[in-house]
């Protein structure tokens, strides 16, 4: 069974959302397979110059850091608490992530998207990396054991931004409007869910 996971690495439940869907990946007695949808956010961020992920969301709610950081620190202890994750909101950057879910898509082929959308979430939440910067993402894809070069070529052209693209369309089309939302078969399953209503949309 193949479980479509639409996602964003810059999304907090985007990333509790994974950790679900490795847990069900885990616990289920069907092999499922794991495809990665691209659903940027905000695919007008700009590509350069990132800007912490606080001082984002404090001009996109008229409030200041403070304020939002207060918000966020609720966000990261229910990451911490329920699903074993690390926000470091105090370095989080947002960047576009268009490149990112390009390099995920690349990385399908040698069976490592799974592998990469976790250290594409890990790298914004956890460690403070600018997905924007080259050398950033080409580090990342040396980490996970691929061909550096061939992901330095992926990033100098336009490969795969069609289906970066396609993924946010189909998503319209599907119905679905927010990240985490997952598509089994024609089950679609939004929000990071319970372990069991997973399983029983499989069994399902």
């Amino acid at each position: 069974m193949k479980i479509e996971f639409y996602a964003d690495f810059t999304c907090p439940f985007s990333y509790m959302g994974k950790r679900r869907l490795d847990e069900v990946i885990e616990a289920s007695d069907e092999p499922i397979e794991f495809e990665l949808k691209a659903f940027q956010l905000t695919p007008e961020a700009p590509t350069e110059n990132t800007m912490r992920t606080v001082d984002l969301l404090a001009k996109k709610f008229g409030k200041i850091p403070a304020e939002t950081m207060a918000t966020t620190a609720r966000l990261r202890d229910q990451a911490a608490q329920e699903y074993g994750l690390e926000y470091n909101y105090d370095t989080m950057l947002a960047p576009n992530t268009k490149n990112a879910h390009r390099l995920a898509k690349w990385s399908a082929q040698f069976g490592k998207a799974q592998d990469m959308t976790e250290r594409f979430f890990a790298a914004i939440f956890t460690r403070g990396l600018d997905l924007n910067k080259e050398s950033d993402l080409l580090q990342i894809v040396e980490e996970a054991g691929l061909d550096v070069a061939a992901a330095k070529e992926v990033l100098h052209s336009d490969a795969y931004a069609q289906e970066v693209d396609a993924d946010r369309q189909e998503a319209a089309q599907n119905g679905i409007h927010s990240v985490p939302s997952y598509v089994f078969g024609n089950k679609l399953v939004t929000g990071a869910q319970p372990l069991s209503v997973f399983l029983q949309a499989i069994k399902a």
